[in-house]
């Protein structure tokens, strides 16, 4: 429509019947675009002749099958005695002449189309070199940086060694924000149970994605985003001695932008009517997980707990407690086993 590409502005690629995407950008292109022209009208000078060629070798052929009716004609004459025999010659001349003829528009066709054929080639070559001063969009998505001046030089670096440096030195740069790939590193203990393909659900903060756990995978929850993972690295970083695992949207992405800082959650496993606690039901001392329990008494009980898979809000209880058990989820800091407790709101 005319208005200036920038930061922000969205653009479209390839699509069905659509070679290329958006023109973003293109260099001084006049001597290219001007060969690409005379090619195109030597191309279409070519292709006019040939078809000029082709009629000839019509007429020709025509020509030629006239002639042989005719010396047929003629040569059945001069075996019955009707006719001379310089007027046979005359016509056998007639008939090889045409056949000469035939085959010169045979030899023109060939040339005209070789000649085309060889003009397309350089008006190919001459179109993607046209390209290839040309930037397009490769996919539908949005500018989020736009390095390019009008009527001005363009350096590209000579290396890079990061991504905030090749943002800041590629002449546009275009996200596809329809889908994102996030990339988490994983301490080497926690990713021995991650495998591809398993559900992630991404957000900003950590309420967000208790939110979604609490409603579960299969509800839409604002602000979180889901995915699953798409790759799991086998070595370790160097550095930060964690492995690398990528997780990709499965779309519906817009709550994202690139270079966000996001919070992941892997559903590595799933358990129906598993015996589960609230986190914050859980005490720990010296490392190990307890949890106290209320008698028909009131009184606590102390109970040493085996712990399960861990949600985000929850833990699966191994050993330790039975369904209908009732454990203090507030205060456990002020009891010792034994204690009287009075349960708030119970009648």
């Amino acid at each position: 429509d005319g208005t200036p590409l920038r930061e922000g502005s969205r653009v479209f690629g390839p699509g069905e019947g659509v070679r290329l995407g958006q023109l973003l950008a293109r260099l001084d292109n006049r001597e290219n675009a001007a060969e690409v022209q005379a090619l195109e009208a030597r191309l279409q000078s070519a292709r006019e002749r040939g078809g000029e060629a082709g009629a000839q070798l019509n007429i020709a052929r025509n020509n030629q099958r006239k002639a042989q009716r005719d010396f047929e004609r003629v040569r059945k004459l001069h075996d019955r005695g009707l006719i001379a025999s310089n007027e046979l010659e005359r016509e056998r001349t007639a008939m090889l002449n045409a056949r000469n003829a035939v085959d010169a528009a045979q030899s023109a066709v060939q040339v005209t189309a070789s000649e085309e054929k060889g003009l397309a080639a350089e008006l190919n070559r001459a179109t993607v070199s046209l390209e290839k001063v040309s930037l397009f969009a490769p996919f539908d998505g949005v500018i989020t940086a736009m390095n390019l001046v009008e009527n001005n030089h363009y350096y590209p670096p000579a290396s890079v060694s990061s991504r905030k440096q090749r943002e800041a030195g590629s002449a546009i740069v275009v996200v596809d924000d329809s889908r994102f790939e996030v990339r988490l590193e994983v301490p080497e203990y926690a990713v021995q149970s991650i495998r591809e393909g398993q559900p992630v659900l991404l957000a900003q903060d950590d309420r967000r994605l208790y939110l979604a756990a609490e409603a579960g995978l299969d509800v839409a929850t604002d602000g979180v985003v889901s995915g699953k993972v798409w790759s799991v690295s086998p070595s370790l970083s160097l550095q930060r001695r964690a492995q690398l695992v990528k997780v990709r949207t499965d779309g519906n992405a817009g709550v994202l932008r690139d270079g966000m800082f996001v919070r992941a959650w892997i559903a590595t496993h799933r358990k129906q009517d598993a015996l589960a606690l609230p986190l914050y039901a859980l005490s720990f001392s010296d490392g190990e997980p307890y949890a106290f329990v209320i008698d028909k008494q009131g009184r606590v009980e102390r109970r040493s707990l085996a712990l399960g898979l861990r949600g985000l809000q929850s833990v699966e209880i191994l050993e330790g407690l039975a369904a209908g058990d009732r454990v203090v989820v507030r205060g456990q800091h002020l009891l010792a086993a034994g204690s009287v407790v009075e349960v708030a709101g119970a009648r």
